[in-house]
């Protein structure tokens, strides 16, 4: 843990804007320099229909001990680091081939993303670990309830998982479908996570606002087809979507040999 602490003391960001992704903008971006990258038409209207589509084809489930509620197809780390890595790796099988049919019904948007990273020069890959392979990668998620103030770090939430070797994690959010209200936006805040922060934790992933408290975050607005990209590390939050708010999405970190691996 003390490593990755040390990792992640950062300055304050440069500027509170949106950067488009760059080879630059990426390494700003990992370096904790600047508060989030956008891809503006990651996908076109098609492509999102046809993804939302196969996507209400299916159950979602909610995550458990999480409130507000936030339902999705697919598996976490998150879920399984409680139970087991064992029972985490016995389901990545069935998720992947579950993910994948739907990506055969409608476009990749995994396959994608990590395409773009590879234009910027990155060395990319799904995470994986040994004696068990691939991790799994790829959420179809609803937000609509929004969310408790938070970070995802998996450091400090993942021990003893390939995933806690990271020095430091991005999260990517494609946007498939919202209702037309300019809500559930997601705020950041140019303060990141320390150590002594856990004695504001609520429960299973929430932190008291206390631990933002004179901070001003920078707040986007999501649109169908976009990507957004940002530091996990930073404290954030969305509001509540009254409607729908329909995204894929993953974690990305940052290894200390410079790859960068995929995960969910």
């Amino acid at each position: 843990m003390t490593a990755a602490y040390n990792q992640i003391k950062s300055p304050v960001w440069e500027n509170k804007q949106e950067y488009p992704l760059t080879k630059e903008s990426l390494k700003m971006l990992l370096e904790k320099r600047i508060p989030l990258i956008r891809l503006k038409e990651f996908a076109t209207p098609e492509e999102c229909e046809m993804l939302y589509a196969q996507s209400q084809l299916l159950n979602f489930n909610a995550y458990e001990d999480v409130s507000p509620k936030i339902e999705k197809v697919g598996i976490t780390v998150f879920e399984y680091n409680s139970i087991s890595k064992g029972d985490y790796f016995k389901e990545v099988e069935k998720a992947s081939k579950l993910r994948d049919s739907i990506f055969a019904a409608s476009f990749n948007p995994l396959k994608r993303i990590m395409m773009k990273f590879q234009e910027c020069g990155a060395k990319v890959r799904i995470a994986s670990e040994p004696f068990y392979g691939s991790y799994y990668a790829g959420l179809i998620r609803k937000i609509e309830h929004g969310t408790q103030t938070h970070i995802d770090f998996a450091p400090l939430e993942q021990s003893g998982w390939e995933v806690c070797t990271i020095v430091t994690q991005l999260s990517w959010t494609f946007y498939l479908k919202l209702s037309d209200n300019n809500h559930g936006k997601t705020y950041i805040y140019d303060r990141q996570w320390q150590p002594e922060d856990e004695q504001y934790k609520l429960d299973s992933y929430g932190y008291s606002d206390t631990v933002i408290a004179n901070k001003d975050p920078i707040a986007f607005q999501p649109y169908v087809g976009d990507v957004l990209l940002f530091n996990t590390t930073n404290f954030h939050y969305v509001e509540p979507m009254n409607g729908q708010r329909v995204a894929f999405t993953s974690m990305i970190g940052l290894l200390p040999n410079g790859e960068i691996i995929f995960w969910s």
